[in-house]
């Protein structure tokens, strides 16, 4: 079996590179779920990506992305060129993956694609006539829950993929606006993967961390208005990741000198931060869409880290982390403050043994490895 996995994703190196490019701030959410992802495919199976990467001419320093293919062990990166003006790129996107796919034996092929992205729907809807392979769509989230989508693009989504021939959902309510039809589907939270402890030797102080969108909806405010609850100078919170207002972050941070603004780090970078931390925070506001339609993957990474984690409350998670995770009832600064007193009230050794034990429940659930093989087996009903 092979995989042609359409995606805005790149590879890990190649990523970081492209951050570079542009001038405001990326969210890598998207980038970070499908590299995984393709890597857990990749596992069982040959894994083909086509990468139509977001372009600006205004928004980078970049006139052009260049047409590139990279070999990675069992994946192939085909990186689709992007130049020009809006309209230009548009329409020069589905020709080039046509001549992709033409150089490709797409015997036993299955064609994989994102769901929440405009350019990569469009695409898939105008080649999958041609190549009749099976497609299956992966669903991540509702796309009411993007930001600065309107309502038309919604439904642009959900009627372009309701007629494909499988799902790969993270909850049943997405399973249940994609996949009108009830076709076949398997359904997983999420992906996580061990890497190598990092120790972290550059503080002296503890310190909470959260890595993540540093936007007010996501609940970043909220918790350095916790943070500075404690009025406790001999700990430091570390904020990480891509913001929506940098100066309301740096105004929200005040003079307060134990709250540290890291900016956007590499992957290997926020791995020994959350490693290495007293527990790791996702402030996550609750609400009814996104809990039915969105999993919180930050605090699946987190649990990853093997150090305490606390969050907001997820109805998903709670029933198969109902002990391991410091649950709180909402964003307000008084319960994110009880959480982390919380932690605070846990030995060392407590926060060790605490961190171990969720690390190796989460990994038994949503390993790449795990993950890859359930959904490796899904897809092979497809093939005939």
């Amino acid at each position: 079996m092979k995989i042609i996995y359409f995606t805005t994703a790149q590879e890990e190196k190649d990523y970081r590179s492209f951050i570079n490019i542009w001038k405001l701030p990326l969210n890598s959410s998207n980038q970070n779920f499908h590299n995984k992802m393709i890597r857990a495919l990749a596992i069982y199976s040959k894994v083909e990506v086509i990468s139509i990467r977001p372009f600006s001419r205004s928004k980078t320093r970049a006139k052009k992305l260049p047409l590139e293919t990279k070999e990675d062990g069992n994946i192939t990166w085909h990186y689709i060129k992007r130049s020009g003006g809006r309209i230009m790129r548009t329409l020069s996107i589905v020709p080039q993956v046509k001549k992709v796919l033409n150089s490709l034996d797409l015997t036993d092929s299955i064609f994989i694609t994102d769901t929440i992205n405009q350019s990569i729907v469009r695409t898939i809807s105008k080649i999958r006539k041609k190549y009749q392979r099976p497609v299956i769509g992966v669903c991540t989230d509702s796309p009411s829950n993007i930001s600065g989508t309107k309502r038309s693009y919604t439904m642009y989504l959900l009627e372009h993929c309701s007629n494909f021939d499988g799902y790969l959902t993270l909850t049943k309510a997405l399973n249940a606006i994609f996949n009108p039809e009830h076709k076949p589907h398997y359904l997983f939270e999420g992906l996580v993967e061990d890497r190598e402890t990092i120790k972290y030797g550059q503080n002296k102080k503890p310190y909470f961390f959260f890595g993540g969108a540093l936007m007010e909806r996501y609940g970043i405010y909220d918790l350095i208005k916790a943070f500075k609850k404690l009025n406790n100078d001999d700990i430091e919170l570390f904020i990480a990741g891509h913001h929506g207002d940098k100066q309301k972050l740096k105004e929200a941070i005040g003079d307060a000198t134990n709250i540290r603004y890291l900016g956007l780090l590499p992957v290997n970078k926020v791995m020994e931060y959350e490693q290495n931390a007293i527990a790791c925070i996702n402030p996550r506001p609750f609400s009814e869409d996104l809990d039915r339609f969105s999993i919180p993957s930050k605090t699946l990474e987190y649990m990853s880290a093997g150090r305490p984690v606390i969050s907001v409350k997820n109805t998903i998670l709670q029933k198969v982390f109902e002990d391991d995770v410091i649950w709180v009832n909402s964003s307000k600064s008084n319960d994110l403050m009880e959480g982390m007193n919380k932690a605070l009230q846990l030995t060392e050794v407590e926060r060790e043994n605490i961190g171990e034990e969720i690390k190796n429940k989460v990994l038994r659930l949503y390993s790449l490895e795990v993950v890859g093989e359930g959904i490796n087996s899904f897809l092979s009903q497809f093939i005939k």
